[in-house]
């Protein structure tokens, strides 16, 4: 070991036990063991600093490593291998902890101590408050692929054939544990690449609650990928099917029964990743507790106790709902089901003549007309061969509920197997798909695209269930492409079969012309491209949007109650601008489209308790379910790509986003705001799906701190407005509380009745201009002697023309809002423009009050020791004899922070004030490396404009 590798190793022993941790030599022949001849007293009492000097002061390599737990302050490990990373468990885990309330934590985590391991892993630690730290423990693992096993492992298989071979994702070091950390390299890892630290340090550990750190272990815990047995209990296997095709009440209990309503009331949904959504507690409170449909079982896996099922243990819906209405008694629960009208829905089984379907009373098949019996004659001549075979018939109207007249195509057949083709010999069968496969509906959108809905019957989960999918018709042409896009879907085809897969459906397609329903088709909600708007999935149009995750958001666009119920609910809101401007907001999204204007913000921000929620719960219910359950109402806590998504539904249509304060990135409301008016989404490489989204709309946010707080744009604030004035004022709450319950019960009509509206008036002699007109005469109104003024007239007044438009027919039930109060509410100054400047001003004075935290070469003649909190950055002189002050980041960062303010949002505007300097070699250029106190660390250097001072003497 070199003179500088021993001096490494020694100041990493001393941070290490300065941030109180044990710590332990390892040896350096790729074993990991430690280097001492037992360790198991290090569990108990920390290595003193006379330890370090002999274990790293000799001329023998070492690395070294950290005692977990106790008697390291009650310190955890948390390590994901390289290979979770390569799979992208921790962005999934991210992702989960964002959308399950536990976003906060997670950043502290990934904001701490963070090591990059010679494996390509990470590791983070915690110092778990409240609690004892647990044992090493396995969180996250999957079954090793046959092209991972080792000699030995295949081997191990010969020998024993059953036995698993496992690769851990995610795992812990805990009570009795240890890792390595950095500087450790060279020979003490087998591949001889070195431990990196990639953020903060020991010093910079965070400290979460023992309850907020199990959330997070039970997070990490669902992205396990192990097989698990499914007890008869929890998860009843799949009977023999009965003679006649019928369905039992508990396997059509499990085809049509959503997660949703079977759990309501003890858990609700969070957020969903694919085809996994992740429950919490029903009233709201911890994080995330279950999750379903984590593989194509579509089982409910609960990781919490204190409800009543049994942890990390499979339940089919069947079991879940006899475990919480029949306290387990699946006889009971069966019976019950079958009252309530589940089971005995025929499907017809293989090789059985086609039965005739029973007639439902509460929607009788209609009479068929002259037309469908001639249809019938001539199908059933053509049925006919030279031979007089006649082909297989098959329930089309009870199977998947087209009309009966629909029929098998010549040389094909259908059953309960799947669908065959007659050889060109006659003499043989060949299949073509393993379960029935037909094209249930075709469509068209306003730009004439034509899309087909496929259906096919799915056995997988040992019980017969209806699949749908839309898809393009060129790729229903394309059978290699079709395979490709719903294999994932359970397309009962593979690809060998393809070219005969497109056939049968051209052949079936054709064979059923007239008969096979035809529907307009929207792709998102609003104005469509033919000029007509699209209000609700209720307005009679199929509405098939692109992205799974928007497809709550679009069911949620539903009325209930009555108009005049919701008249009712919004007069309560006569003498309350700013829920009214809300309102407002929301009417005037499908303005824009018209007079031509670009998306842009309504940002309501103030105390908690004032009713912003309530605000927009109010303007949401113009057009959707305002409940939270309901998914129309967005939260913050989200990504980049998850927002865009959410936007891109609607044209013409307002999109709620609650509370700022719950964003886990300061810069992802900066880059929301900045890209809104754009109209589109961010452009991603190689034309991605989802490059560029589109979308119009007024976004509406609340929060208590204002968004535009949250980007250092200068121009930000022209395509913002905001208002910092409580929706309801200091005694409103009862008037707040009447609103909220009268638009969860009163929703959705008015959106759709004003449109009827605009349409009318558009579609009138020179229509558009005299909305355009109106419009032009609000905005010489709103203008004033500021160029932020102007600037923002013309969406201060589309708001003030939508609440007039909607008074004057009477959809509104108050007089429309004075000029001046709107004037009053969105053309002042608004002080969050100068914020950069602003947290200037707070480093500065942080600095001029605690100049003993910055190192100087004074400093270390004089051997003084860093102050407790570390050194907050360094004093220097460069060559032109100026003073530099140059601070370590993570220190910057918290002091903004404490002062309400976030150093991602105003370090660009620092650059362009020319505050920092910069170096292009670097990433990002305005971390410059900078030495002090033996050691190298990325700093914002400041120049004398952004932090000016004395000399270093004067400083010490």
């Amino acid at each position: 070991m070199t003179d500088s590798q021993a001096s490494d190793l020694r100041a990493a022993a001393r941070e290490l036990h300065d941030a109180g941790l044990c710590v332990l030599p390892i040896k350096a022949d790729g074993t990991k063991a430690p280097d001492v001849r037992s360790w198991t007293p290090y569990k108990l009492d920390r290595s003193t600093p006379d330890d370090h000097d002999q274990w790293f002061g000799g001329d023998r390599p070492h690395g070294i490593a950290v005692v977990y737990g106790a008697v390291s302050g009650n310190v955890e490990m948390l390590e994901f291998e390289g290979l979770a990373l390569r799979e992208g468990l921790l962005d999934a885990v991210t992702e989960i902890m964002d959308g399950s309330g536990l976003g906060e934590a997670w950043a502290a985590v990934l904001g701490g101590w963070a090591t990059e391991s010679p494996s390509g892993g990470r590791h983070y630690r915690v110092r778990v408050e409240g609690a004892d730290v647990p044992g090493n423990t396995k969180l996250a693992s999957r079954l090793a692929e046959e092209h991972e096993y080792t000699d030995e492992e295949r081997q191990r298989l010969r020998e024993k054939p059953n036995a698993r071979i496992v690769r851990v994702l995610i795992e812990t070091r805990g009570e009795g544990g240890y890792g390595l950390v950095e500087p450790s390299g060279g020979t003490v890892h087998a591949s001889g690449r070195p431990y990196v630290r990639l953020a903060g340090g020991p010093a910079s550990i965070p400290t979460l609650d023992a309850e907020t750190m199990t959330a997070i272990r039970d997070v990490c815990r669902m992205l396990d990928k192990l097989p698990r047995p499914e007890p008869a209990k929890t998860a009843p296997r799949p009977a023999a099917p009965r003679p006649d095709g019928s369905l039992r009440p508990g396997d059509d209990y499990e085809a049509r029964a959503s997660w949703e309503d079977i759990l309501r009331g003890t858990f609700r949904p969070l957020n969903t990743r694919g085809s996994e959504t992740f429950w919490g507690w029903a009233d709201g409170v911890g994080g995330v507790k279950a999750s379903t449909g984590k593989d194509e079982h579509d089982r409910l896996f609960v990781w919490a106790t204190g409800s009543d099922f049994t942890p990390e243990v499979p339940y089919s819906k069947f079991g879940a709902y006899a475990l919480l209405n029949h306290g387990g008694n699946h006889r009971d629960a069966a019976r019950e089901l079958a009252r309530k009208g589940y089971g005995s829905r025929h499907l017809a089984p293989v090789g059985a003549a086609p039965a005739s379907p029973a007639p439902s009373p509460a929607s009788p098949d209609p009479e068929p007309t002259d037309e469908d019996a001639e249809h019938a004659r001539a199908d059933d001549e053509q049925d006919q061969d030279a031979a007089g075979r006649k082909s297989e018939g098959f329930d089309y109207a009870d199977t998947f509920g087209l009309p009966e007249t629909v029929r098998t195509p010549f040389d094909y057949r259908v059953t309960g197997h799947g669908v065959e083709v007659l050889s060109t010999s006659g003499e043989n069968w060949t299949r073509v798909t393993f379960a029935p496969l037909v094209v249930s509906a075709t469509f068209e959108d306003p730009e004439g695209d034509q899309y087909v809905e496929l259906s096919w019957i799915d056995r997988s989960l040992g019980r017969p269930r209806r699949i749908s999918r839309i898809v393009s018709r060129e790729t229903a042409k394309r059978g290699r492409k079709l395979i490709e896009t719903l294999g994932s879907a359970g397309l009962p085809a593979v690809e060998g079969d393809a070219r005969a897969v497109e056939k049968w459906l051209a052949e079936f397609e054709a064979r059923n012309v007239g008969r096979i329903p035809s529907e307009q088709l929207a792709r998102w909600l609003g104005w469509q491209d033919d000029g007509t708007f699209v209000s609700s999935p209720e307005d009679g149009i199929k509405v098939d949007v692109p992205f799974e995750e928007q497809r709550g958001p679009a069911r949620a666009h539903a009325r209930k109650g009555t108009l005049d119920g919701w008249r009712d609910t919004v007069a309560q809101l006569a003498n309350f601008p700013v829920p009214r401007v809300a309102v407002a907001a929301a009417l005037a999204a499908p303005l824009l489209k018209p007079l031509g204007l670009n998306s842009f913000t309504l940002d309501i921000s103030s105390r908690s308790t004032k009713g912003k929620t309530t605000a927009l719960q109010c303007a949401l219910s113009v057009w959707a379910d305002p409940s939270e359950h309901a998914s129309a109402m967005s939260n913050w806590r989200t990504t980049l790509y998850a927002i865009e998504k959410r936007l891109n539904l609607v044209r013409g249509i307002v999109t709620i986003f609650d509370e700022t304060m719950a964003v886990t990135d300061d810069t992802l409301i900066d880059e929301v705001l900045y890209q809104l008016p754009m109209n589109h989404g961010k452009a991603r490489s190689g034309g991605a799906f989802g490059n560029m989204l589109p979308w119009e709309t007024i976004l509406l946010s609340s929060g208590e701190r204002p968004a535009l707080s949250f980007t250092t744009s200068q121009g930000a604030a022209a395509r913002i407005l905001g208002t910092t004035i409580a929706p309801f004022g200091d005694n409103g709450g009862a008037t707040a509380a009447a609103a909220r319950e009268g638009v969860l019960a009163h929703h959705g009509h008015a959106g759709p009745e004003f449109i009827q509206y605009i349409l009318s008036g558009l579609a009138q002699p020179n229509g558009r201009e005299k909305l355009k007109k109106h419009h032009r005469t609000l905005v010489d109104e709103f203008r004033g002697g500021g160029d932020m003024t102007n600037r923002r007239a013309p969406m201060v007044a589309v708001l003030a023309l939508a609440e007039a438009l909607a008074c004057g027919t009477g959809l509104l039930p108050y007089e429309p809002l004075p000029y001046n109060v709107w004037r009053g509410l969105f053309t002042a100054h608004n002080p969050t423009d100068n914020r950069p400047e602003m947290a200037m001003d707070v480093l500065r004075e942080y600095i001029a009050g605690h100049a003993h935290e910055l190192f100087t070469p004074t400093r270390a003649a004089m051997n003084e020791k860093p102050p407790y909190s570390g050194w907050l950055g360094a004093l220097s002189t460069d060559k032109t004899g100026e003073t530099e002050v140059a601070l370590l980041p993570e220190r910057v960062r918290k002091i903004l922070a404490d002062a309400g303010y976030s150093l991602d949002a105003v370090v660009g505007s620092w650059i362009d004030a020319e505050y920092l300097k910069t170096l292009k070699s670097q990433r990002p250029p305005h971390l410059v490396p900078r030495r002090f106190d033996g050691a190298r660390a990325k700093c914002l250097a400041f120049t004398p404009a952004g932090i000016s001072f004395g000399d270093e003497d004067e400083a010490a």
